[in-house]
């Protein structure tokens, strides 16, 4: 018996270390207090069952963790001495007119804690009798209760949105730059000075960027897969290892690989080029209504041409920072440049929320990282907007912004976070892989995490993905 008692013990715990009832939260419905006999509650996941002719097995489609259920047995007395309450007679009206309030309320669950729940028709029931006296035994049915807001099944879905913000972002911005412009006009030739001096400046800094974006080695970089052209590849000609998730790519190789080297050189000079001409254009502006026209096409030409997403988001975050520091004798010349600078500024930002939407990270960690980053040039052009007073451009860069941070935590949700890893003595990145994540064949990933000197010198401390 005492070994039996011991096992019992071990396994629920002694009553010196832990009090289960010091865990027990008082519970209450809207503020409404009660106490509580029993609760029931319903867990699990949705799911889709997929069933196939002459195949034994189901596939079975996640759809996401299921809604909550819970119900409560309880009852409310006069004189609680569990609670403090008024008359029973108050508390039962209380009760009821919490669960036919309109909206969610706030429930507090004995063990759950703090809840945000619905009560549906019919879930609340009150027995009244003779036998129970001053108390009054009840059952109630609650629904968990989120946000009113519409499901996003994947990033995918998440970027169009980011896509379908800066659309309206770009043509109510350059609307708005035309109709101020306008009626800040003096003089034609003086205003369209300005407007060629303030391109001249953001086109300088096109140029100086323009080279890495179209970089024929980080086009081929964003190519070729890491299986074959090299452990620093992440793209999917020939295979390689996701270093988001660990996954194997096996995609056929290229059977002619001087003609796709070719392909891709020709779209990155021709890309070049046609930015180029675009800039040479936009420097030569010759109305207001052309402005907005010709600086979209060169941020339409950034977005589209083959390069890396990397690059892509510097050289938006170099565009995104520029600043008109060009001294104008009159207040209206002033005002012109201002709402130019403005004009600029937003459509690089939007263009560069919509670039980051694009971004493969390669952890949780770097999807955070990448999004603050992100965010810290647009917060910069929301605040540069609201300084001067354009809520047009700043409300709507600020959907931009929160479509964005949606779309990083589809992003995030889907991938492992970094974990510190230390080992007693330098290994190579295959007997690492092997023990980490029992797959030798994740050795590439682990390289492209860490970059070390030598795949077979792995350093003894270094960061990796948990999983």
């Amino acid at each position: 018996m005492a070994l039996i008692n011991d096992a019992l013990s071990a396994l629920l715990g002694s009553g010196e270390s832990w009090n289960w009832f010091e865990h027990i939260h008082p519970a209450s419905f809207r503020g409404v207090p009660f106490a509580v006999v029993s609760a029931e509650g319903v867990f699990g996941r949705r799911q889709a069952v997929h069933e196939y002719p002459y195949r034994n097995t189901a596939w079975v489609e996640d759809l996401g963790r299921g809604t909550r259920k819970m119900t409560i047995r309880g009852f409310i007395v006069h004189n609680s001495l569990a609670y403090d309450a008024p008359d029973v007679i108050t508390q039962r009206n209380s009760l009821v007119a919490a669960c036919e309030m309109e909206g969610a309320g706030t429930l507090i669950h004995p063990t759950l804690g703090e809840l945000t729940v619905s009560v549906p028709d019919g879930g609340l029931r009150v027995l009244e009798s003779v036998d129970n006296g001053r108390s009054f035994e009840f059952t109630l049915t609650l629904i968990e209760s989120g946000l009113k807001v519409f499901a996003i099944t994947g990033s995918t879905q998440a970027a169009s949105l980011v896509q379908t913000n800066w659309l309206r972002t770009g043509l109510m911005a350059a609307t708005k730059f035309i109709a101020t412009v306008k009626g800040e006009i003096r003089s034609v030739t003086q205003t369209i000075k300005t407007l060629r001096n303030t391109a001249a400046f953001w086109v300088n800094m096109v140029k100086g960027t323009a080279n890495e974006v179209t970089n024929l080695s980080n086009v081929l970089k964003s190519t070729f897969g890491s299986a074959r052209y090299g452990r620093y590849s992440k793209g999917s000609v020939g295979g390689g290892v996701s270093g988001s998730t660990g996954a194997i790519n096996r995609s056929d190789d290229t059977a002619d690989y001087a003609g796709l080297v070719h392909q891709k050189m020709a779209e990155a000079v021709t890309g070049r080029a046609d930015l180029l001409t675009l800039t040479a254009t936009f420097e030569s502006v010759a109305t207001v209504d052309a402005f907005p026209v010709d600086a979209r096409a060169i941020i339409d030409a950034v977005i589209s041409v083959s390069g890396s997403v990397e690059e892509k988001i510097r050289m938006l975050e170099t565009l995104a920072s520029y600043r008109n520091a060009t001294f104008y004798a009159t207040d209206a010349e002033n005002a012109i440049a201002q709402s130019a600078t403005i004009l600029l500024c937003v459509l690089s930002a939007g263009a560069l929320a919509v670039v980051a939407a694009d971004y493969e990270p390669s952890s949780y960690d770097d999807a955070i990282l990448m999004l603050n980053r992100v965010c810290d040039t647009l917060d910069d052009v929301l605040l540069m907007a609201a300084d001067a007073g354009d809520d047009d451009d700043y409300l709507n860069l600020l959907e931009t912004r929160n479509a964005l941070v949606n779309a990083y935590g589809q992003k995030g949700a889907e991938l492992s976070s970094l974990t510190q890893v230390v080992m007693s003595a330098s290994l190579p990145a295959l007997t690492l892989a092997n023990r980490l994540y029992q797959d030798a064949a994740r050795g590439d990933e682990l390289v492209q995490s860490v970059q070390p000197r030598h795949p077979a010198f792995m350093p003894t401390k270094f960061r990796a993905l948990r999983k």
